[in-house]
């Protein structure tokens, strides 16, 4: 299924999953979900990450057991070319896969944020800030979300996450905005150029805003 120089990525409509059809969570899932004090938040949690394992499934026949990288990221242990990143907010999760190149993914609910200019200008690099503080007022908020998945995405693809915030994001990309309905921003990113991106809707009953 996976090819060289695709990335994948899956929309994910956590509350219309089939749970039935899904692999189950790794018991460490199913702790970190218990600590959660929402039944809402712990379902989506663990739909999130049985969704992932299920679509990885779908890719490898290895074991879906996960090491941890240095920079604290997930990889198949048995399997090491295939890289993929996980990100959900609210009902909706985003998965990205691609062989031999290091990928990363981000979703965003769009909400109010007052202080969206103070958060651009501590976590964006200095370039993008500047061009945010250029757009319209009224259009700037939701330009936000879409540079932050943007950004996020990249930082999530170079295993840094905010600890590599603020700093230009220098390399050979592809980045592409992904359409998860008018509710969500969200993007994907791989560290190489020229990448083709190929989006699927994972669980059974549809994508549509």
């Amino acid at each position: 299924m996976l090819s060289p120089g695709e990335l994948h990525v899956w929309r994910v409509r956590l509350d219309m999953l089939d749970e039935d059809a899904l692999i189950p969570a790794a018991p460490s899932e199913v702790a970190r979900a218990a600590r959660f004090h929402s039944a809402e938040v712990r379902t989506r949690y663990l739909r999130s990450h049985r969704a992932l394992r299920s679509i990885l499934a779908g890719i490898t026949s290895a074991p879906l057991d996960f090491a941890m990288a240095e920079n604290g990221k997930p990889f198949l242990a048995a399997a090491p070319e295939i890289h993929f990143n996980l990100s959900h907010s609210r009902d909706m999760a985003l998965v990205g896969v691609a062989l031999g190149v290091e990928v990363g993914v981000d979703i965003e609910l769009l909400r109010p944020i007052p202080e969206h200019a103070a958060i651009a200008e501590r976590f964006f690099p200095p370039s993008e800030a500047e061009a945010l503080a250029a757009v319209p007022e009224a259009k700037r908020e939701r330009d936000f979300f879409r540079r932050w998945t943007r950004i996020e995405a990249m930082l999530k693809a170079r295993g840094t996450g905010l600890y590599g915030a603020g700093a230009e994001l220098d390399g050979e990309w592809t980045v592409c905005e992904i359409d998860a309905g008018s509710g969500f921003a969200a993007a994907a990113a791989a560290l190489v150029e020229g990448m083709r991106v190929m989006v699927h809707d994972f669980g059974g009953r549809g994508f549509g805003p």
